[in-house]
């Protein structure tokens, strides 16, 4: 066996070993979601959304939505929009550290794409119904 060989097997080796969950992928997974098996599978992106969606500040994010739509006036919705824009920040933004990378290695967090855009449109749609000029009865 010539030495680029031997080099080249010992780096898939060192590549599949690094691939293994070891103690630290163990670790961030038993921190973030200790509710989590392996044996269930990872979680997608959908799941993600229920995930955060269902959660307490999901829920209650979503009734101010729903109560910005059906009673549409301006500070109602600036007050709904901003903290749905700030939670859509925050899961961005969350998910740039390096414990999220290894969870979603790992596999017990999904992708976050698609829980900013609706909470975004939300926001939005909210915002557009709120400042929307209302009609006045004849």
């Amino acid at each position: 066996m010539g030495p680029v060989r031997g080099r080249l097997i010992a780096a898939l080796a060192l590549l599949a070993a690094s691939m293994l969950a070891g103690p630290a992928r163990a670790g961030v997974c038993a921190d973030l979601r200790p509710d989590w098996v392996a044996g269930e599978g990872t979680f997608g992106a959908l799941a993600e959304a229920g995930y955060v969606l269902g959660s307490p500040i999901g829920m209650i994010l979503l009734a101010l939505v729903g109560l910005a739509l059906i009673w549409p006036r301006r500070w109602l919705a600036v007050v709904v929009a901003l903290p749905v824009l700030g939670l859509a920040g925050l899961l961005f933004l969350s998910r740039q550290a390096e414990t999220a990378a290894q969870a979603m290695a790992e596999g017990c967090i999904g992708g976050i794409g698609p829980t900013v855009v609706f909470l975004v449109l939300l926001a939005a749609a909210v915002l557009v119904r709120g400042f929307r000029p209302r009609r006045r009865a004849a």
